[in-house]
């Protein structure tokens, strides 16, 4: 989630895999109001996971796991819940100027979980930390993205307003009020980007006083959402309990939510059957087994995530060869690899965009002018491609390190890419390095890689979310390719943001160009199919914000 969020994807066994990202399908199981009498005395829902959270910092989040688990646990301006956003700290619509450029945001009552009230300045020292180099942001790009006074300047090491944070456009005019102020008029999504943790409050006498400590444990952060953390033991899972003192506190329905760290899909389809959890994502083995033995518990949902392979143009002189790109692009048949390997309604793509997850201004999806993506060419192409490469670098064979997550769920999907690979392009040794999720992610930030599998899941509804990361020098940007008029059509879609055909013109020519260089291997889109105790209702899997939500979702008697 940022998307997810990186948004570097850490899905739950429910969806089975590790990727890239900034969240999810809009799916979700039965929301429909029951009495309460109908409800669960004891409200505790049971998941398991593939991985432990790699932090609880809003400034070092790039996974959905980890911002997952902020999302459920702060609180900003807006919060997303059923694909839309909602008011959450903020009391409603700021009042906006006649520019559109200054929105004053009026603030609810709410308290941190040590009894101090949330202020604006809060919110004004959390984006200013955001904004810090000293305080290593990880994902602060947002503020660019989305316009926010000098952000841009800010956050570039070769402008004078570098690190200055100062200068950003966030004011607080007294303790209940906060004033944002943009470059120029707010983008589509403006209010659904402000409920994303980077945008979220941070108090500057907790995090001073913690140091180092902040965000490392259960008791070192503080909570103003719907949830808090209570026990985090790392490595095993972490619990939270409902938040008695968040504004809305009324609409969760849950008392705990324990998460178990379960690596094998196996051991935790055998917890689900016996009733250990309440909810299991199905990889395709599985699948055909529940339809016959729990049908009427299976259900499936198509992402708006996608999934890819990173090339390394960084540190690997060959792969900036345009015709080895290609070779790789034209060597995966991802139609097996939809159908015979993930069997779980994910569908084989060739694009950074997804299918059905954003219309323009003419109210037509953003894949109408290229419903199928960029063909990536057959196998025998490959060959030919290949062959080109060869005579074009002087190489007659290719070691190819391709570094992904140790999830069992992945290991058939690893081994799969790999065989595709060493099969068509004769000449070419994959070899595949899993590793825990915490590991992958450090070494795909440092370019240890020749090609990693990956994904990115929406921070926000907009085609921007999935485009501006390929940016030159962009902090998500870890393949290292670069072109400068991709970054001008970017560059555009950020500023002419009243222009909306221009603004959407641009991000289709800016997806279209990105493709003809075969900077990355695009190979689905994805789906999941799990089951779900009939008992669980109101669970939604959002196709942006939270990957998944349980923040009113409820049990039945059962």
């Amino acid at each position: 989630m940022k998307k997810a969020k990186w948004s570097l994807v850490l899905t739950f066994v429910l969806a089975l895999s590790l990727v890239l990202s900034a969240c999810g399908s809009s799916s979700s199981s039965d929301s429909s109001k029951s009495g309460a009498s109908k409800l669960a005395a004891k409200q505790d829902l049971r998941f398991a996971i593939t991985a432990d959270i790699p932090t609880l910092d809003p400034n070092l989040a790039t996974d959905t796991t980890s911002t997952n688990a902020i999302a459920m646990t702060e609180a900003g301006l807006t919060r997303m819940h059923n694909n839309k956003f909602q008011w959450d700290l903020a009391k409603g619509a700021p009042k906006v100027s006649s520019d559109k450029k200054v929105y004053t945001f009026t603030l609810r009552d709410q308290k941190w979980s040590d009894g101090k009230p949330v202020t604006a300045q809060d919110f004004v020292y959390g984006w200013h930390r955001q904004n810090d180099p000293k305080a290593k942001p990880a994902y602060n790009f947002l503020f660019a993205s989305v316009g926010i006074k000098n952000a841009a300047k800010v956050e570039n090491p070769k402008d004078p307003l570098y690190g200055k944070y100062d200068n950003l456009g966030v004011k607080a005019l007294d303790d209940k009020t906060l004033q944002v102020t943009l470059e120029q008029a707010a983008p589509p999504f403006f209010y659904s980007i402000l409920s994303q943790p980077q945008f979220f409050p941070q108090r500057e006498d907790f995090v001073k006083k913690q140091g180092k400590k902040y965000a490392t444990s259960a008791d070192t952060l503080l909570y103003n959402g719907p949830f808090t953390l209570t026990e985090w033991q790392k490595g095993t899972g972490w619990t939270y309990k409902k938040n008695k003192d968040y504004w809305n506190a009324k609409a969760t329905k849950l008392s705990t939510v324990n998460f178990k760290v379960v690596k094998e899909q196996a051991t935790a389809i055998n917890m689900y059957k016996t009733g250990s959890i309440d909810e299991v994502g199905l990889s395709a083995e599985f699948v055909d087994q529940f339809k016959k033995t729990n049908a009427k518990e299976i259900k499936t949902g198509v992402d708006a995530g996608t999934y890819y392979l990173y090339i390394n143009q960084k540190t690997n002189k060959n792969l900036k060869n345009l015709n080895l790109r290609k070779a790789l692009n034209a060597a995966i048949d991802r139609d097996g690899l939809v159908k015979s390997i993930l069997n779980n309604g994910s569908v084989a793509s060739n694009f950074v965009v997804p299918k059905n997850f954003v219309a323009g201004p003419d109210g037509k999806d953003f894949r109408a002018s290229a419903p199928n993506g960029f063909p990536a060419g057959s196998a025998s192409e490959a060959k030919t491609y290949w062959n080109k490469a060869k005579k074009e670098l002087g190489i007659k064979t290719l070691k190819i390190n391709f570094l992904s997550q140790d999830g069992s769920s992945t290991q058939q999907l690893n081994q799969y890419v790999a065989n595709q690979i060493n099969k068509n392009l004769p000449g070419v040794k994959v070899t595949i390095n899993a590793q825990p999720w915490a590991n992958y992610l450090k070494l795909n930030q440092e370019f240890k890689y020749d090609i990693a599998f990956s994904g990115w899941f929406p921070d926000y509804q907009d085609p921007m979310t999935y485009l501006d990361m390929w940016t030159t020098g962009n902090p998500m940007n870890s393949i290292g390719w670069s072109n400068k008029k991709f970054d001008s059509l970017i560059n555009s879609a950020q500023t002419d943001t009243a222009d909306v055909q221009k603004r959407w013109d641009s991000l289709v020519s800016a997806e279209k160009l990105m493709m003809s260089e075969y900077p990355i291997v695009p190979l689905y889109q994805s789906g999941h199919t799990w089951v779900e105790k009939p008992y669980l209702k109101g669970l939604s899997f959002p196709s942006y914000g939270p990957q998944i939500d349980f923040s009113q979702a409820y049990l039945l008697k059962h």
